[in-house]
């Protein structure tokens, strides 16, 4: 025996098979760890927005490492032929979204999807249990691992012909390691959400737009929501051909005159009409009209043109899940009249930033209302603008100029009388922002309007 002790260092030994034990419960913890939030997407066909304006969409496969979207179909690249598009988990920084289109679900995923709810939302005891066990293992993981430092302290006086001090600091670091894969982030104002119907702010480009949906999950980088009515922005070329068609809208050209037709059930949101001559766009001209379910509207570009794009907003019932970075949850919702969702949907949006392409668009409809006073588009898209810019004063007034001239518009008016109520509603939330809390209190009773003649 002494030969042996004298071939083996038994305090090497120890200390190695206790960190050799360690590391693979840590390793296994790891390689069974994924994201909940995306998980609960794992297999479904998604959509998934980059920061950059990329979109991919494909069936989701995650990995603790990263996600793959493998497509439905092969697409040829200039050089290959690809069949999937791989992400990785030091890139989601870099994701936007990423959407389930509840409309769009075969039967079989739609099924999966109400499991998956019923889950989350009613779960069992054992689910509650695990949860729990998690969030208990989360707060109190700082405390576990300074007891696990004294527990191998206290261990190592009667083992210290085993246990060298460079073991016990691997093991004090693998005990950490081990507690904070057992654990997530855990957020107490968030968990009273759960469930809930919540507004979402949600930085897009440099805006922030609101959005609401129920919230069903969160972890340390991802929100998840459900149920979310979302502006989804779609492009319509008009060619030679004359027509275009979506399963949402088509349009049909005839001559100068371009007819869109909603086939949905919710509105849709006219943005912009860029016209193409010898293959060139001109610079777009804002609409900001609203089509309504099931109608036809007409417009009367100012312009002759070889062919057109027609940018507009489709609303899309969704589930998405976004980076906390670039999302927070501002508001509990409650249930919205039918009849303001579109503006609620179509929010405008808060400008971050100076944007150059706003500040040309202000000048040039300035330009153009100095020539033609009567212009309610360019009335109403100036309006649009300058409440982007919370410039609320000037936007009301020349909305509700707008509003005046309301016959003159493509949809009579309907888009502007939404943006007029947006902004009275933003008005009225900086005024209650600096109104006394005793003055608050007495105006709460006798409520406003944010009707416009007589609406």
């Amino acid at each position: 025996m002494a030969a042996l002790r004298e071939v083996f260092d038994v305090t090497l030994l120890a200390t190695l098979g206790l960190i050799f034990f360690g590391t693979l419960v840590g390793a296994y913890l790891r390689s069974r760890r994924c994201d909940p939030c995306l998980k609960s997407f794992e297999s479904f066909h998604v959509t998934l927005e980059r920061v950059n304006g990329k979109i991919i969409w494909g069936v989701m496969e995650l990995e603790p490492t990263g996600l793959e979207l493998r497509y439905r179909n092969l697409v040829q690249d200039a050089n290959h032929v690809e069949s999937s598009y791989i992400l990785y988990g030091e890139e989601y920084g870099e994701i936007q979204a990423i959407f389930r289109y509840v409309d769009d679900l075969a039967e079989e995923s739609r099924a999966r999807r109400q499991r998956d709810l019923e889950r989350s939302f009613h779960p069992g005891p054992l689910r509650r249990l695990g949860r729990g066990v998690r969030h208990f293992f989360n707060i109190a993981g700082e405390s576990l691992s300074e007891m696990i430092g004294v527990l191998v302290g206290r261990l190592r006086k009667p083992a210290g012909r085993y246990i060298t001090e460079t073991g016990e600091a691997h093991l004090k670091s693998l005990g950490s390691e081990v507690i904070g894969q057992v654990g997530h982030v855990h957020d107490p104002l968030l968990e009273r959400y759960i469930g809930q119907k919540v507004v979402v702010e949600l930085l897009e480009d440099d805006e922030v737009h609101e959005h609401v949906g129920i919230f069903k999950n969160y972890s340390a980088d991802f929100l998840e929501f459900l149920d979310v009515q979302f502006p989804q922005r779609q492009a319509l070329p008009l060619g030679s051909d004359l027509r275009a068609d979506t399963p949402w809208v088509s349009a049909t050209r005839k001559g100068n005159l371009i007819q869109v037709v909603n086939h949905t059930g919710q509105p849709v949101l006219l943005q912009s009409l860029a016209l193409i001559n010898e293959g060139e766009e001109d610079e777009e001209d804002l609409l900001n009209v609203v089509v309504d379910a099931g109608e036809t509207l007409e417009l009367h570009p100012s312009r002759d043109f070889a062919q057109a794009n027609l940018y507009l907003r489709v609303v899309r019932e969704l589930d998405m899940i976004v980076p906390r970075h670039r999302a927070r949850i501002r508001h509990r919702a409650e249930c919205q009249e039918p009849s303001i969702l579109p503006e609620i949907i179509f929010d405008l949006g808060v400008i971050l930033r100076r944007n150059s392409r706003l500040d040309h668009q202000e000048t040039r409809l300035r330009a153009e209302l100095a020539e033609n006073p009567a212009s309610a588009l360019a009335a109403s898209n100036l309006g649009a603008i300058l409440a982007q810019k919370q410039q609320f004063a000037e936007a009301r007034q020349w909305l509700e100029k707008a509003y005046a001239m309301r016959y003159s518009l493509p949809d009579n008016g309907r888009r502007t009388y939404m943006l007029l109520n947006e902004v009275r509603r933003r008005q009225a939330k900086v005024n209650s922002a600096t109104i006394p809390l005793a003055a608050h209190s007495t105006s709460t009773h006798q409520g406003h309007s944010v009707s416009v003649d007589g609406h």
